[in-house]
């Protein structure tokens, strides 16, 4: 697969899901003082402030946005998580308002479903390593959509890690780093609430870079700090393609159950093919 669409479909993962390589550090501003504290208490604050939840949904609206292309494709969501199981990203057709796509991000496994032409694309996650030439994993992107904490390749941050985050602060943005065996740089960038609001994904002379950003913080259902907002920039050599996703009522620990069944009579697909249907999109 050539370079491009290895970049487009890692994007459609994280935009619908990513992770990928590349960044330069694009700070968010604040106006009030840290509070004083050493590196262990910092990472402890900034760990007591993320959201715990066995499973979290929102409704959403999203919008994507590639500069190059000169589109721009809104349209409404549901997201739902099961910790350590299952994302599901539920795409809504505009004014129908019925199920038009739903992507299944498993551990072990990826599964899209095309409602509109009846077919699905299912893939390990090994297999989509392979075709990236990444090391995408789970925990990670479960991560970056409920504002945590991560280090790549585990499913929870340690007091026993600590010692492997690099710590920078300045008198208003705290900075911490680490970095997998790949070579890729972990920026999590924090303010005086200590709630992460920028997270960095960046490998040294890459030629792409990933930032992930959360503002608007509000109350979940069971009132709880979380971001109502993230916006999603990838700049890779030839666009700077943008994914905001606008939540609402986050829902924490409401019990459901995800269909992750294909329909019958629907189509197997390559997920090529799936990721060239996608790129067919204006």
């Amino acid at each position: 697969m050539k370079q491009n669409k290895k970049q487009t479909f890692v994007f459609f993962l994280v935009g619908i899901f990513v992770l990928l390589i590349g960044c330069k550090t694009t700070r968010q501003t604040a106006s009030v003082a840290l509070s004083k504290a050493n590196k262990d208490e910092r990472i402890e604050s900034i760990q007591n402030q993320s959201v715990p939840f066995k499973t979290l949904s929102s409704s959403l609206r999203f919008s994507f946005k590639s500069k190059k292309k000169n589109n721009n494709t809104s349209a409404n969501a549901q997201l739902k998580i099961i910790k350590d199981q299952i994302i599901q990203l539920s795409v809504r057709i505009p004014f129908l308002g019925i199920e038009g796509a739903r992507i299944n991000i498993m551990p072990d496994q990826i599964i899209i479903i095309d409602r509109m032409n009846r077919q699905y694309a299912s893939e390990s996650i090994q297999k989509i390593k392979e075709i990236t030439s990444f090391d995408f994993e789970f925990y990670s992107l479960q991560a970056l959509f409920t504002n945590q904490l991560f280090i790549a390749g585990k499913p929870a941050v340690t007091p026993a890690d600590y010692q492997t985050f690099k710590w920078s602060e300045d008198k208003f943005i705290s900075k911490l780093n680490n970095r997998d065996t790949q070579g890729i740089n972990y920026d999590f960038v924090s303010d005086y609430t200590n709630r992460i609001i920028q997270t960095e994904m960046y490998k040294d002379k890459a030629k792409a870079d990933l930032n992930w950003q959360y503002k608007n913080f509000g109350l979940t259902s069971n009132s709880l700090s979380f971001p109502m907002q993230m916006t999603v920039e990838l700049t890779v050599p030839d666009d700077l393609i943008s994914l905001n996703l606008a939540l609402n009522n986050v829902d924490i620990d409401v019990d459901f159950n995800l269909d992750t069944a294909i329909p019958k009579g629907y189509q197997q697909v390559e997920m090529e093919q799936m990721i060239k249907m996608i790129q067919s999109l204006k």
